[in-house]
């Protein structure tokens, strides 16, 4: 039990600080954007690099969110269905649903890393006319498969939990809006 309580604990927190500080991607992303506006409207001079550099932060920034999107319940549900069952019931619709998380998931999370591996090995670049190095952002979908799968081995504990119990048993103990 309080293995499964530190693997809960250590796995809401790992997400939750992981997506703080992917939060801030967002500044140099807006100040590439800005740039690049100032750039071509105001001096007609549109660079090569700064919209494909927002395209590469912005995927890393959404990838790399999703665990935490799990964790504060973020993600879609059919509320029409969802919303009308007890917390007992939601918990085994959720865990029955889970299998499609994991197997999504860790189909994505093998594929992506076998593309990754071998995007660092060839040392991977765009076929923009300037090349930047492709393969740090390919690492962006594997870290982020792996995180969301932690979460959501944590949420399917949680509901197993309630659906056994009939109570929150496991609470999450970390700060989400």
């Amino acid at each position: 039990m309080k293995a499964i309580e530190y693997y809960l604990r250590f796995t809401d927190w790992l997400n939750a600080k992981f997506a703080w500080v992917v939060a801030f991607l967002i500044c140099p992303m807006l100040f590439i954007m800005i740039w690049e506006i100032v750039m071509r409207y105001f001096f007609n001079s549109p660079s090569l690099w700064a919209y494909e550099i927002s395209l590469f932060i912005y995927g890393a920034y959404i990838v790399l969110g999703g665990a935490y999107t799990h964790l504060a319940g973020g993600h879609v549900n059919v509320d029409i269905v969802w919303g009308q069952l007890s917390p007992r019931g939601r918990a085994i619709l959720d865990v029955l649903t889970s299998v499609f998380a994991f197997l999504f998931l860790g189909v994505l999370f093998w594929v992506s890393l076998k593309i990754t591996i071998n995007s660092w090995q060839i040392g991977e670049t765009t076929m923009s006319h300037w090349k930047p190095i492709y393969y740090p952002l390919r690492t962006t979908l594997p870290v982020g498969c792996f995180l969301f799968l932690m979460q959501v081995l944590a949420k399917l504990i949680r509901d197993v939990a309630i659906a056994i119990k009939g109570e929150d048993v496991f609470p999450v103990q970390v700060q989400v809006p």
